[in-house]
């Protein structure tokens, strides 16, 4: 028989709003991060996306770099503060045909 939790709304609120995770919440209470998810919601709060924000970008900068300085990839990322995978993703974004390979 599945055992039944008593979560605190209000620690439980309060240690999430202060930036802890469902994961670690879960591991804390050992139960799952579903049940404190649901929880959570229970309680009113509006849970947070596991999805990273998207990163603006200076579109002009970066076609200057790739396109007409032709700089590797590895300089614009770490001049850009990104990975190289981030710029492929921005790359196609734009509609930019990749750069051939050198021979």
């Amino acid at each position: 028989m599945p055992r039944r939790l008593s979560l605190p709304c209000d620690r439980l609120c309060a240690m999430y709003e202060a930036g802890a995770t469902t994961i670690t919440l879960a591991r804390l209470y050992d139960c799952h991060p579903a049940t404190i998810a649901r929880y959570l919601r229970q309680c009113g709060v509006t849970l947070r996306t596991g999805r990273f924000t998207a990163r603006p970008f200076d579109e002009a900068l970066f076609r200057r770099l790739y396109l007409e300085e032709q700089l590797p990839l590895t300089r614009i990322a770490i001049a850009l503060n990104v990975s190289v995978s981030t710029l492929g993703n921005w790359r196609r974004r734009l509609g930019i045909p990749p750069r051939r390979r050198r021979a």
